[in-house]
């Protein structure tokens, strides 16, 4: 595992804003419910990003249930990201989201200061951009953080969020650079 990104995890301090501690505190028993109730869904969601918010709002207080339901019972994670994604809305990083809501312990964010850390780290090999994940990709994050976590003794979450926080505290670029179009040249 590489020595560089075990430091920055090592060395980087735990912190988490007040409104994602009152999230943990409010859905701290989703594990045990078995499901989500559309106003969980929705306020994970929204934590993650409110940009599609309206399409998170079409999906039915039923469907919410059942497909979360569904995905929290099956042991297999590649499958429990496949299942959420069903739900209109939610992409990759916010199946992710919901599932680090329901056990932080072995299941981070996706998010693209993350893998481009683990990129540079040379942890990943590909998707420099840390954009347009695979879902290959996406079980492989996990598995790669599960690891890093079990080797420093830290949740999952405590790995992506180091990760994260050392990213939006030593990035000297922008997170996604622009487009360069003709008229810009």
């Amino acid at each position: 595992m590489n020595v560089n990104i075990k430091n920055i995890v090592l060395k980087t301090p735990d912190f988490e804003d007040e409104k994602t501690i009152r999230l943990f505190d409010e859905l701290g028993h989703i594990k045990n419910q078995g499901y989500l109730t559309k106003e969980q869904l929705i306020k994970i969601l929204r934590w993650k990003s409110a940009r599609p918010l309206r399409h998170y709002e079409t999906n039915t207080e039923d469907d919410v249930i059942e497909v979360t339901r569904l995905a929290f019972s099956t042991p297999n994670d590649k499958l429990k990201i496949h299942i959420l994604t069903s739900l209109t809305g939610v992409n990759y990083p916010s199946a992710s989201a919901i599932l680090m809501f329901y056990d932080r312990t072995i299941y981070p964010v996706l998010d693209i200061r993350v893998w481009q850390q683990l990129y540079n780290g040379n942890l990943v090999e590909n998707n420099a951009r840390g954009q347009n994940f695979t879902l290959n990709q996406v079980e492989n994050y996990l598995l790669l953080i599960r690891k890093l976590s079990i080797e420093l003794n830290l949740s999952a979450r405590q790995v992506e969020k180091r990760l994260f926080d050392f990213d939006r505290e030593t990035r000297k670029e922008k997170l996604c650079p622009s487009v360069v179009t003709i008229d810009s040249l």
